[in-house]
């Protein structure tokens, strides 16, 4: 039969359990609110850096044999790294002149291949195809050490994504500067890299009206950095930093971090047999968006490519987002 001092003894001890699990409880919260102060901090911080940054802004009109006004486009960023834009206009000709709503779209991971091509301005928009620093047109400029993704992992600052976002946050300041776009109906478009990138610039800007992210990278990396053949693990592994603390730095440019601040519509795809960037990556971004205008188009059998049914539903929607 139990005695009463053991009895005592054993309740003293479940409520040293319960105690124990609640301050953990509690610690983990702390965490995570500390963790998600730190990550506002850093873009505030970021952000305000950009601004003391003159954008110095140069344009230069490229002649070729199209049918649409071509600019080539060079712009000032964080830290005074310089990048480089293209610009397409199309002809006016006799209809009213009205400013244009604007498209920006980031390469993908490769750096050149953009989501959007220049002649799509004929349908009626401002085309800003960005090379954040060191990816495309912007080589000449400035020069990425080692890696973009596992190149500085031990902290965020420093970080490639860091000046990327932040060039692409430039190019949106470079459109509300143009008296001949409309401030109020920027979309960002793009794939893979590009359509990961869209989608934390524009939780982190307001100024962003309509995101289409094709295929997005970036997204989930826990998650990317666990599945077979997914681009994340690959990089980390050959970097061999596949480990908490370069996870922790990547987080700050996940727009898993990021969603839950994103207000404008958005329209994302994903791929079943998409082993780059994976559909449970991308889901899980998407979960996260606030409800509202948001959709995602599952497409069961696509790879990591393009996709006419995607590309076919995207024009119609951003006709919809910014012809109001």
């Amino acid at each position: 039969m139990e005695t009463l001092t053991s009895k005592h003894h054993r309740l003293a001890v479940q409520l040293s359990k319960i105690k124990l699990i609640i301050l953990f409880s509690l610690a983990v919260l702390a965490r995570r609110e500390l963790r998600a102060e730190a990550l506002d901090e850093f873009w505030k911080d970021t952000r305000e850096r950009l601004a003391k940054v003159t954008m110095d802004a140069k344009v230069e009109p490229v002649v070729e044999a199209i049918p649409y006004k071509k600019y080539r486009i060079t712009l000032r960023s964080l830290d005074g790294i310089a990048f480089r834009a293209l610009l397409s206009l199309p002809i006016q000709g006799e209809a009213p002149a009205r400013p244009w709503p604007v498209i920006i779209t980031v390469p993908g991971y490769g750096g050149m291949q953009q989501g959007v091509m220049l002649s799509e301005c004929q349908r009626g928009y401002a085309i800003l195809q960005v090379f954040p620093r060191g990816q495309g047109e912007s080589k000449e400029l400035w020069e990425i050490k080692g890696d973009k993704l596992t190149g500085q992992l031990d902290q965020p600052e420093g970080a490639y994504y860091q000046g990327a976002y932040a060039d692409v946050i430039r190019a949106i300041d470079f459109a509300v500067s143009r008296e001949d776009f409309d401030h109020n109906r920027i979309a960002l478009v793009a794939t893979s890299q590009g359509g990961g990138i869209c989608l934390a610039i524009a939780a982190l800007d307001s100024r962003v009206k309509a995101v289409v992210a094709h295929l997005p990278f970036l997204c989930n990396f826990p998650i990317a950095a666990r599945t077979p053949n997914s681009l994340v693990k690959q990089l980390l592994d050959q970097a061999k930093r596949n480990d908490e603390t370069a996870l922790q730095t990547l987080s700050y440019f996940d727009p898993l971090q990021l969603a839950p601040q994103l207000r404008a519509p958005v329209l994302m795809s994903a791929g079943g047999k998409d082993k780059t960037c994976s559909l449970p990556t991308i889901e899980s971004v998407y979960k996260r968006l606030p409800a509202g205008k948001k959709t995602l188009k599952v497409y069961p059998n696509l790879t990591h490519t393009s996709c006419l049914s995607f590309y076919n539903l995207t024009w119609p929607w951003l006709d919809q987002q910014l012809r109001k």
